[in-house]
């Protein structure tokens, strides 16, 4: 991704002005408003794409290269997406899956996983972490390798947050860059190339929880030369570079979401943690 979100907005909406039930360009704006806090345009979008579940059937013929696919994944990222991106973790313990196809619906219960156990309920993400499993095993089963691996890198993310939960550093942090190693080494799908979530992002956030600062800041920052303009990724780096008492580059960070969120439409708390801490002298 670019993150060049605005220009992704524009683009998005006149796809959707050509073909209105285009649910995939519905993700990549969902996806766009998130990064700049502007919540409330996003949630318009969520609800329109609640709308389109209605007309699950027409979606080969709704999306313009006719990828059946990838209407359901982006059908069950957008909501994972919502409450992800937002730190909403009660939110995203609550989603439903759609019961779609199988790939779509591991993007649920991986978000269902990890909004359990940043919750602290660990029982109720090991049982989404089972239903990944399941969604894996069927998938080596008629061969989908590919597939299967993208579930895998979801399994192994959401158990090593649980692992995390139960005390398990090493353990956890052996999972979660497993799950990068293996993010790392496979090539993007037209039905998820918008990925849910950067997992070397996600291990950047693990490697805060377990204070290790300035190996988190490494990891914001690569995530960041690919998965460009990240809200979670700028905020993260500054935290981390907060707690390696690299005040400058904590500075440059904050100063980035803040530009970045310049046209928000929610005051999320991490924008205004950014805003107090430029505040000071």
């Amino acid at each position: 991704m670019l993150g060049m979100w605005q220009e992704s907005i524009r683009s998005n909406q006149a796809a959707l002005s050509a073909a209105k039930g285009y649910v995939h360009a519905l993700d990549f704006m969902v996806y766009a408003y998130l990064q700049l806090a502007q919540d409330v345009e996003a949630k318009r979008e969520v609800e329109r794409s609640m709308e389109l579940q209605k007309t699950q059937g027409a979606l080969g013929t709704a999306n313009p290269t006719g990828a059946v696919l990838v209407g359901y994944t982006a059908l069950s990222a957008i909501p994972a997406r919502y409450a992800i991106e937002r730190g909403a973790w009660a939110e995203a313990a609550r989603l439903q899956p759609l019961r779609s196809t199988p790939v779509a619906d591991s993007i649920t219960y991986f978000a269902r996983a990890m909004g359990c156990v940043r919750s602290g309920d660990l029982a109720a993400a090991r049982k989404n972490i089972e239903q990944l499993q399941q969604i894996e095993e069927s998938l080596l089963h008629v061969k989908d390798e590919y597939w299967a691996q993208q579930v895998q890198i979801q399994r192994n993310a959401a158990a090593a947050w649980v692992a995390h939960g139960e005390g398990k550093k090493e353990a956890a942090l052996k999972l979660m860059r497993t799950a990068v190693e293996l993010e790392d080494g496979s090539e993007k799908h037209v039905a998820m190339e918008n990925l849910l979530w950067p997992m070397r992002e996600l291990l950047g956030d693990l490697l805060l929880e377990v204070n290790e600062p300035a190996l988190a800041l490494r990891e914001y920052e690569a995530s960041l030369q690919s998965a460009r303009n990240r809200y979670r990724g700028f905020y993260g780096a500054a935290k981390a570079a907060q707690g390696s008492r690299d005040l400058e580059k904590a500075r440059t960070y904050y100063e980035k979401l803040v530009a970045l969120c310049s046209n928000a439409d929610t005051q999320r708390p991490e924008l205004a943690e950014a805003k107090r801490y430029l505040a000071r002298k």
